[in-house]
């Protein structure tokens, strides 16, 4: 039962269909696809389950606020919810003509087409620290782009990946402009800033300003406002990824052609930190957002919460009073807050054994231009101490102790981890990062074909590096590296025209698909999987990196990235 207020019954009183049967609502609906409704607050149980079903944006004193599109609506027409149109402000500052000077500065949005040029300009001004690269492309064929910065930006290096993303909900636009601000302050400031040069010298950073062009530019490309919370397929990108307790689809879609490319590119690099950015509130949230945390948290919780108040602390120093003050003064659990599924910060860190966190920046969806440089000042040393987390914690490389060789392995803290929170050595490198509170610990290291190492008292201090490099004695003449998965797929790398060896869990048949870099799918087989090894006939002829996805009758698809040499 709905608990009704008297702000509830105004509700009721405005919830009166139109005598012909349709409400104001399903026009919205019509023409873009999706409709803000704003209904009263119903008992936490309630909100958890119907936030499974429809897209919850905001959680007010007595009232909440849901994005919904024409599947969604049903679930408010078949719950009998009460509900009103709930609509957004959008600034007249976004349909002004933009000069030169205004985009210099960060004081206005770019148009797509401008975006692009801006992003390309990065790399082609500092061709020694940046690159531009394509994630993948939307639905509707915008680009997805993401710069990487580093000190060797043509290398691979033995150093922390570190993420930055904003906007996958379209309309939530301040993020956007303040990740294109953060790559030119670092990109600027390198050789000047002690700060900044230390940042891109010891990490591999990679931006991507902005996850949704499809519905940041839903009202084309010259303008933001008339953008849009979904993707141009009427999906909610931060509902849309697979979930730890709801399995591959919890919102009983296919993944968005933005979701498939940007979990590629994750899967491709070992980010041991990211972050993505929101809007609509102002508040820092961590994990879980699949449970609350009477029911589950993380085994790194107390580090969340560290982090995150270091940055809702650092942003309330550096911006007036009521800045980031939602929830608990500016920092939240996710499912304490509402309950989500299929959002991109628990994919990342229960699946990709990650960090991540969720800012929302400001209570405007799409931040006036007059308020961008403020957003900026409120956040960017913020920005910058977060990213200096990730050359924190315990450090080092896994190596084989007869060849020398980097070895892919689990490292493990006993009695302390729990759901995913154990860390990987890369596969190519040997290296790994695992970041935690200060104290000492027990670690595990272990791998299949290798005696597991255990080293205890291992101090850690916040703020500080430990480095540990781990030597693992083989026990055998095999070497069968484990994957993020559990999952085991040798050798990788591996040279055209070899077999590749699968060491599966059942006996079934599955499909093994192979995707490039760019998203599309290069070769697809059909192979009778047995218990343990399988040896497959590599398909493709043509070296590089590939995403190999094995689907599999009784088992989540899982994905694992496969380096083929001539």
């Amino acid at each position: 039962m709905l608990k009704y207020s008297a702000f509830s019954f105004l509700f009721l009183i405005l919830f009166i269909l139109p005598a012909n049967g349709q409400h104001p609502a399903e026009k919205i609906l019509r023409e873009r696809g999706e409709v803000y409704l704003i209904f009263p607050r119903p008992s936490r149980e309630k909100i958890n389950r119907l936030s499974r079903e429809i897209s919850i944006d905001a959680m007010k004193e007595d009232s909440v606020v849901a994005c919904v599109n024409k599947k969604e609506y049903e679930v408010f027409l078949k719950e009998k919810i009460p509900f009103r149109i709930y609509f957004f402000p959008h600034p007249k500052e976004t349909e002004k003509a933009k000069s030169l000077s205004d985009l210099e500065n960060w004081t206005a949005y770019p148009t797509y087409e401008q975006y692009d040029s801006i992003m390309q300009k990065f790399a082609a001004d500092y061709p020694d620290i940046c690159r531009v690269d394509t994630i993948g492309t939307t639905y509707q064929g915008r680009l997805l782009l993401a710069v990487k910065i580093s000190d060797h930006v043509e290398r691979e290096e033995e150093e922390p990946a570190f993420f930055y993303t904003s906007s996958m909900h379209g309309d939530e636009t301040g993020g956007y402009v303040l990740m294109l601000h953060l790559i030119d302050y670092l990109l600027s400031n390198y050789t000047s800033d002690d700060a900044v040069r230390m940042l891109v010298d010891s990490l591999e950073i990679w931006i991507n300003p902005l996850a949704n062009p499809d519905g940041t530019y839903y009202g084309g490309n010259g303008s933001v406002n008339g953008a849009r919370r979904y993707n141009a397929q009427s999906i909610d990108l931060n509902r849309n990824f697979p979930n730890p307790e709801d399995g591959p689809h919890p919102d009983g879609n296919e993944y968005a052609v933005e979701n498939i490319a940007m979990m590629h590119f994750l899967q491709s690099r070992n980010f041991i930190l990211s972050a993505n950015f929101h809007a609509g509130e102002e508040v820092v949230n961590y994990p879980w957002d699949t449970w609350t945390s009477a029911q589950r948290t993380h085994a790194d919780d107390a580090w969340f919460q560290y982090v995150s108040r270091e940055y809702a602390d650092t942003a309330h120093t550096h911006s007036p009073a009521g800045y980031m003050t939602y929830a608990g003064n500016g920092v939240t659990n996710g499912g304490d807050w509402y309950v989500i599924t299929g959002g991109r910060q628990d994919y990342v860190t229960w699946y990709l054994h990650g960090r991540e966190i969720t800012v929302e920046l400001d209570y405007n969806k799409i931040t006036p231009e007059d308020e961008l440089d403020s957003l900026w000042e409120y956040n960017y040393r913020s920005l910058l101490n977060y990213m200096q987390e990730a050359t924190w914690g315990i450090s080092g490389v896994v190596t084989d102790s007869v060849t020398g060789k980097p070895v892919r392995a689990r490292i493990d803290i006993p009695g302390h981890d729990r759901d995913s929170s154990w860390v990987w050595s890369d596969s190519l490198s040997g290296c790994y990062h695992r970041l935690i509170l200060g104290g000492t610990y027990d670690l595990q290291f272990s791998a299949p074909g290798y005696r597991t190492k255990n080293l205890s008292g291992v101090a850690v201090e916040n703020h500080r590096l430990t480095r540990l490099d781990v030597a693992l004695t083989p026990v055998s003449g095999s070497n069968t590296p484990p994957s993020k998965s559990g999952i085991h797929l040798f050798p990788n790398p591996v040279h055209e025209g070899s077999n590749l060896t699968l060491r599966w869990n059942t006996e079934e048949k599955a499909t093994i698909s192979f995707t490039g870099t760019d998203g599309r799918k290069r070769e697809e087989i059909t192979v009778q999987l047995r218990e343990g090894e399988n040896h497959i006939p590599l398909p493709l002829r043509n070296p590089g990196l590939y995403f190999v996805t094995i689907r599999g009758a009784h088992a989540p698809a899982v994905t694992e990235k496969l380096v083929i040499l001539p």
